[in-house]
């Protein structure tokens, strides 16, 4: 699929989200892969000059990162019409520093990704005997040793519904939007601990607040507009619901809650 306007600002979200998180690897790859969609694609004047801002910050965000530095003690300012040499010299220096990290001790990586595996499968033993505490202990381990296990948060939020705790699963639901927005069972679990916990409010708070950080997706849209939905939210799931079918016309309960908010309007409006 063709990178869009939409998809550079996501990945430009995405970066700065990393760079937040002192994510140095990730915020340059992504910066990275901005520049090299921003080259690819013919944007229209107002939507270019929005992403040549947003890759201003991102380029100046990245230049403060030790593994930058390193490199390029001054920093790499966007310079307009030097696209093509940023573009080149940001995936160059993204290697390097995968590179560097690369040294990492291949036996350490593995000790980390077993004491991982160990904590989620002791934690699901203990969920299963009642002990919530010991259990969210354990998985709060697993969450410091993380690093790029993405499928580990919405992991864990699923063996907390399974053992009727959906509310707990809220904790891990949140660094999934923040880790994996594009994986749709993060969205089926979200939706799942919201109904089975009646947290519908929570879901919708969270759902928001990543639509805020920027690259919300159709399912995104598609849950925000169920969750308003419950809530009687009728403007917020409208809107929501509107801009899951504009990106994906094919989603069946974005188009129920659209249905259902437009007919709420006509009785009011009576």
């Amino acid at each position: 699929m063709p990178p869009t306007g939409k998809s550079i600002r996501e990945d430009l979200a995405r970066a700065k989200s990393a760079y937040a998180k002192n994510d140095e690897l990730r915020a340059v790859q992504l910066v990275a892969m901005a520049m090299r969609s921003f080259l690819s694609v013919k944007l229209p004047g107002s939507e270019r000059t929005t992403i040549e801002s947003l890759l201003r910050e991102c380029f100046g965000n990245i230049s403060k990162l030790p593994s930058v530095k390193k490199y390029v003690p001054n920093g790499i300012p966007y310079v307009k019409g030097q696209e093509q040499k940023l573009s080149a010299f940001a995936m160059t220096l993204a290697k390097k520093i995968e590179s560097d990290l690369g040294s990492e001790d291949i036996e350490a990586m593995r000790q980390r990704k077993l004491r991982i595996d160990h904590a989620v499968i002791k934690g699901t033993k203990l969920l299963a005997e009642g002990n919530l505490l010991e259990a969210q202990r354990l998985f709060r381990a697993a969450v410091e040793d993380y690093v790029d296990e993405k499928g580990l948060f919405p992991l864990i939020a699923s063996r907390l519904i399974e053992a009727g705790q959906p509310k707990a699963a809220f904790e891990y639901l949140k660094r999934a939007l923040e880790e994996a927005p594009e994986n749709p069972r993060v969205y089926d679990f979200m939706l799942l601990a919201a109904g089975k916990g009646e947290e519908w409010a929570l879901a919708e708070r969270l759902l928001l607040e990543a639509k805020d950080r920027g690259g919300a997706s159709a399912l995104h849209d598609q849950s925000l507009a169920l969750a308003a939905a419950k809530l009687g939210h009728w403007d917020v799931a409208q809107a929501a619901a509107a801009q899951a079918l504009a990106a994906d016309p094919k989603l069946e309960d974005a188009k129920r809650v659209l249905a259902a908010a437009r007919k709420h309007a006509a009785a009011q409006a009576q």
